[in-house]
Order: C-alpha cells, then sequence, then structure tokens
C-alpha cells in the first residue's frame, strides 16, 4: 500500500467519529458554538497534516489527542488563558444531555462545569467515551497514573457534594424507587 493511500484512510475515520469529536470539542471549551469551532480548525490542521498519524495508532486516540492539543495551542495565544478555560455558558449542561431528553439534573452539571477542564475531560473520554486509562492518557498527554488520580479526585469531590445535600425524604426516595407500586397501593 502507498502511503499516499494509507493516509487517505484517515479522512473517512475522521468522518465517522465526527459526533464523538464534535462532543469533545464542546465538553472542551464549554459551549457548542466554540466547541464547533475548535473542531473545524482542529480537522483543518489534521487533514493538511494527516501524514503524522502512525500506522498502529488508534485513530480515535490520535484524532481526540489532536483536538486536545489544538485547544492547549489555542489557550497558549491567548492573553488569558485561565480565564477562557473558565465555563460561562449558562447551556453547559445541555451538552451532556441528547437533544429532546427531558431530564436535568442541576447539581450535577454544576459539579461538572466546576471541574477543572484536565478533570471533565478525564471523566468524559474514561466514562462517556469509554477510553482505556492508557489512551485517555495518550490523548491528554499525561501518565495513566494521572488519569487515574484524577478519576479518584473527581469522585472524592462528588461524594463531598453529595454528603453536603440535604437529604431528601424517605417518602420521596421510597417514591422514586417504587413509583407503580405506590399509585397502585394508594
Amino acid at each position: 500500500m502507498q502511503a499516499e493511500d494509507y493516509h487517505d484512510t484517515v479522512r473517512p475515520g475522521l468522518i465517522a467519529m465526527l459526533p464523538r469529536l464534535k462532543r469533545f470539542a464542546d465538553v472542551l471549551v464549554g459551549a457548542r458554538d466554540e466547541g464547533k469551532s475548535l473542531l473545524g480548525r482542529a480537522l483543518r490542521c489534521m487533514l493538511a497534516e494527516q501524514h503524522r498519524y502512525q500506522r498502529g495508532t488508534a485513530l480515535d486516540v490520535w484524532a481526540f489527542g489532536e483536538v486536545y492539543r489544538h485547544w492547549l495551542h489555542e489557550l497558549r495565544d491567548h492573553a488569558d488563558p485561565v480565564a477562557r478555560a473558565k465555563i460561562d455558558d449558562a447551556r453547559f449542561g445541555e451538552l451532556f444531555y441528547p437533544e429532546g431528553d427531558g431530564y436535568f439534573d442541576a447539581p450535577v452539571i454544576a459539579f461538572l462545569g466546576a471541574l477543572p477542564p484536565q478533570q471533565r475531560l478525564t471523566l468524559l473520554l474514561v466514562y462517556g467515551e469509554g477510553f482505556e486509562h492508557e489512551d485517555a492518557a495518550r490523548i491528554l498527554d499525561v501518565s495513566p497514573e494521572t488519569i487515574a488520580a484524577r478519576l479518584v479526585r473527581i469522585s472524592a469531590s462528588l461524594a463531598d457534594r453529595l454528603s453536603a445535600r440535604a437529604p431528601a425524604p424517605a417518602a420521596a426516595i421510597v417514591e422514586t424507587l417504587y413509583p407503580e407500586g405506590l399509585r397502585g397501593s394508594l
């Protein structure tokens, strides 16, 4: 197979994973419009430099890593990268739920929005995209141990947040667990 033929397979692979890359870019920057713009710029670079893709590397690991590196590069060029990385978009929660889904857990979304970007991305890559720790580490250019440590920190932070919530009345918990059974017995 000629090198040109091999690299021509990158384009169809990127097209197939566009929805996943779009969600990643959206969560990365915290807004749909900015995520779409970031993804467009990153895709142009990936296609122009597809010769950098190495045989044997999972295409999705390479593509997610390239979007992440493109974002980092843009942050470095920004006058105040820390301020730019904060999520101000009130529609941030919509990034996690499909269109038309009526369920929206505001405290969980607030928790996710308050996470530092690297922790939020680690959570998305491992639990949202199903990447192994090693692949998530390659994408974010850290060690697998760092990925594991981030997940532990996120879990501990979430446990702290949940323990600070006021406990729900017992009747509400039972009704949530067995809604049909309670209606039928009343």
